[in-house]
């Protein structure tokens, strides 16, 4: 249950104010190169995201809802409001399920931040205020300290989408950090955006294609509550421990105080996993076991009887699902037993995993119903890991593998190697390969960035 706020207490919203408001970025700041790694990764991720079939319907909509010149979509270069941009680009950057995921709270908390942070500077900087890569990146680490430590002190499994919802108050967060706005305006923003915070976990059941647009009507709605609150609009100020607040409402019991606790003290962006594989998290420590398996043994997909993935249950709830042959790309990419096979066949999971040959080929979907996905007894309702891994072969022969973290987390990161030719092949498939050099550049050196600018320009 939540715990009560003594009313002599700094408010727990003025807390989080004063933290987004105050916090300070040295070169030896623990969080900074966490922060510009996450950085580069959501520019590779958001860009490959204009990509979808979903994106591009997404677009067609926005363009009737109004004209602006204020910032743009990833990729395409449509110029839009502000707002809708961030709505775009959110999306975009989740639409893949290729995006950062901090797995101690299950937020993507780079997914609301980043593409609000850069909509809103980007609308700021056509009026001739300038943001240095420095203010970016202090906007991020404050940004993901909010969204990622609302999932850390929570205390329930998920019903709302929280990577929507706590994001939609991490991007609040991160604009109160890069303008330093008053206590007033910030507090006022961040009521204003939790009337408005919205997304549900029914279309992650479903595989529905309006999932990673939560993220996006998230990124919206920060836009829309800095704005209201600039114009003197104000919202409610007990959002986390009211009677109706975060704590009361969107998620069923949790302990804010904790998170005001550690604020300052944990840097969540050192804590942030990134993908190596376009799909499910939940789904990736199975996909990497399979593939040491395989290297280790040398078996094909022909010589499988049987993989059973032993997992905690909220990672049999997201991704235990059962494929079907015509099943949707939103449901593969959340569908461990059809991501398996996959794998075995082209010894990773990529974005052609989800194309139409391989969403109705009948010996992936054979072979994935030979694969079973089976809840441990894991008490923690949040747990991604450890997962065990058994592939049967028909010779007989039985090979097992326990991980006790996925690929990307911090205690088992990607290597350099590995996250330039993740970033390389999401520009490529965005087609912005003529641009790879600058951005990298930039981005290696984004805390020497006098103006954002230059990097919302190349995007």
């Amino acid at each position: 249950m939540t715990k009560a706020h003594d009313a002599g207490d700094e408010s727990i919203l003025r807390a989080f104010v004063n933290h987004a408001r105050e916090i300070s970025i040295t070169p030896d700041h623990g969080g900074m190169e966490a922060a510009k790694l996450l950085i580069s990764d959501a520019v590779g991720v958001g860009l490959a995201g204009s990509t979808t079939h979903e994106s591009q319907m997404i677009l067609a909509a926005v363009r009737t809802w109004g004209a602006g010149d204020e910032a743009h979509a990833w990729a395409g270069g449509t110029r839009l409001p502000a707002a809708l941009a961030a709505m775009v680009n959110g999306h975009q950057m989740h639409t893949l399920e290729f995006d950062a995921i901090h797995e101690p709270s299950v937020v993507h908390p780079m997914t609301v931040v980043f593409p609000t942070t850069l909509a809103f500077m980007e609308r700021a900087g056509k009026s001739g205020e300038k943001f240095t890569g420095r203010d970016l990146i202090r906007a991020v680490i404050v940004g993901v300290d909010i969204a990622a430590g609302l999932g850390v002190v929570t205390h329930t499994p998920l019903r709302f989408f929280r990577p929507a919802t706590a994001g939609a108050l991490g991007a609040v967060a991160a604009i109160t950090s890069a303008t330093r706005a008053s206590i007033e305006q910030a507090e006022a923003a961040m009521g204003v955006v939790y009337s408005q915070v919205a997304g549900t976990m029914q279309p992650h059941t479903e595989g529905a294609q309006v999932l990673a647009l939560q993220i996006g009507f998230n990124a919206r709605a920060a836009i829309n509550a800095w704005d209201l609150a600039l114009a003197g609009f104000r919202g409610p100020k007990k959002i986390f421990d009211g009677k109706y607040g975060y704590f009361g409402v969107i998620e069923e019991a949790g302990d804010p105080q904790a998170l005001v606790a550690q604020l300052g003290k944990v840097w969540e962006v050192e804590r942030t996993s990134i993908k190596p594989f376009p799909s499910g998290r939940a789904t990736h420590a199975a996909l990497d076991g399979v593939l040491q398996l395989q290297l280790e043994h040398q078996f094909t997909i022909d010589d499988v009887l049987e993989v059973v993935a032993h997992v905690p249950p909220m990672v049999k709830g997201l991704v235990g699902r059962l494929p079907t042959i015509d099943m949707q790309v939103g449901t593969a990419r959340l569908c461990l037993a059809y991501l398996i096979p996959n794998a075995l066949i082209d010894e990773t999971i990529t974005l052609h995993s989800y194309s139409e040959e391989r969403l109705r080929n009948p010996k992936i979907i054979e072979a994935a119903q030979r694969v079973s996905v089976v809840a441990d007894s894991n008490p923690n309702p949040n747990a991604f890991d450890p997962q065990t891994i058994v592939v049967k072969l028909k010779n007989g022969t039985q090979h097992s593998i326990t991980l006790p973290a996925s690929l990307g987390s911090p205690s088992k990161p990607m290597n350099q190697n590995q996250l330039a030719e993740k970033f390389a092949r999401n520009l490529e498939a965005a087609g912005k390969s003529e641009v790879h050099d600058r951005l990298t550049e930039l981005l290696n050196n984004l805390e020497h960035l006098d103006d954002v600018s230059r990097l919302i320009e190349l995007l």
